[in-house]
């Protein structure tokens, strides 16, 4: 993996940079993002945020103090492209064809498994970080671009809490307990942070959860657990299942439960599914099966259109039972 240094020296020679994420960015995506944008226009640099399609409505209001824009069909001129949260150019979308038709070079800020490392020019990338949000802190500070605004460290706290479970998951080191308290002694209110972000879900919300476990199903003695929704399940009951960690975090509470999936339905009906595990089963393996990826213990994947929920369902089965017949 290349230098960090390489990229804080591309940075710093860059005036114009323009900040992105992966598709339906999510709140540790839109955290290093606005991080980043506040480091930067800091430094004196001329910094947009545009992302590839509308991001999970519950970050929302981090919009309120930091402007993004939706791509639609056009980039703005740059002298620097960073992409956060993203270790694959393929998750920025419909951005891909005029970024390649680009010369100007392409930096990640990441905590995945890179897993194309050539296609950019700088990375500021650790996949023991817990967060991209983490990274995009320590970034600003080699930077030397702080005190940022408190909107800054408030996006990094929601990236932070959003990817390790608000400091329950496995990834929660003394790294991600140490950047909260950091974070926290910068003015970050934990208790508002956690009501905008967990405290705000719609009316149909836990209809569209009890939707999606009337077809949860256990397998291999109660070690894997898949469950599914449709679009039209969802209106039947007058539910909404925007985010699907609810569901996850139910079925993965089961004592017997080492791995979870969860089949939703998206735009124009395709289907994504979203995986979790204990401490037994990669799932990032798993999605990467499927054409997705992830983490050890949270991954997702999106199937092609024409693939219907039965079918999705019987691949995903299959390739869950694999994986954990080799463990």
């Amino acid at each position: 993996m290349k230098d960090m240094q390489q990229a804080v020296s591309l940075i710093k020679s860059s005036s114009s940079i323009l900040l992105t994420g992966h598709l339906r960015a999510d709140g540790d995506c839109l955290g290093a993002q606005i991080v980043l944008y506040h480091a930067l226009s800091a430094m004196g640099k001329d910094v947009q945020i545009m992302l590839p399609n509308l991001p999970d409505q519950r970050y929302g209001f981090l919009e309120q103090k930091t402007p993004w824009k939706i791509f639609d069909g056009e980039l703005p001129e740059y002298d620097l492209l960073i992409a956060c949260d993203c270790n694959e150019l393929g998750r920025l979308g419909d951005m891909v064809p005029e970024i390649l038709q680009r010369s100007q070079p392409k930096m990640v800020v990441d905590h995945h498994i890179m897993m194309t490392p050539e296609t950019w020019d700088a990375a500021f990338h650790d996949v023991e970080a817990a967060a991209s949000g983490i990274l995009a802190i320590e970034l600003a500070q080699l930077l030397e671009a702080e005190p940022l605004p408190l909107a800054a460290y408030e996006a990094a706290f929601v990236a932070l809490m959003t990817d390790t479970g608000w400091l329950k998951y496995s990834n929660s080191d003394q790294r991600s307990f140490d950047m909260a308290a950091y974070l926290v002694a910068r003015g970050v209110d934990s208790s508002r942070i956690y009501d905008l972000v967990y405290q705000q879900l719609e009316d149909g919300r836990p209809l569209g959860v009890a939707a999606a476990l009337q077809n949860l199903q256990y397998h291999a003695d109660g070690k894997i657990a898949v469950a599914w929704v449709t679009n039209d399940l969802l209106s039947a009951g007058n539910g909404s299942l925007e985010d699907t960690d609810e569901v996850l975090d139910i079925i993965r509470a089961v004592a017997n439960v080492e791995a979870v999936a969860l089949l939703c339905e998206r735009d124009a009906g395709q289907i994504k599914v979203s995986f979790r595990s204990k401490t037994i089963l990669d799932v990032n393996k798993v999605a990467r099966r499927i054409g997705g990826g992830g983490h050890a213990r949270a991954a997702g994947a999106s199937f092609e259109r024409s693939v219907s929920m039965p079918e999705a369902v019987a691949q995903t089965l299959d390739v869950l039972l694999d994986e954990f017949a080799t463990q």
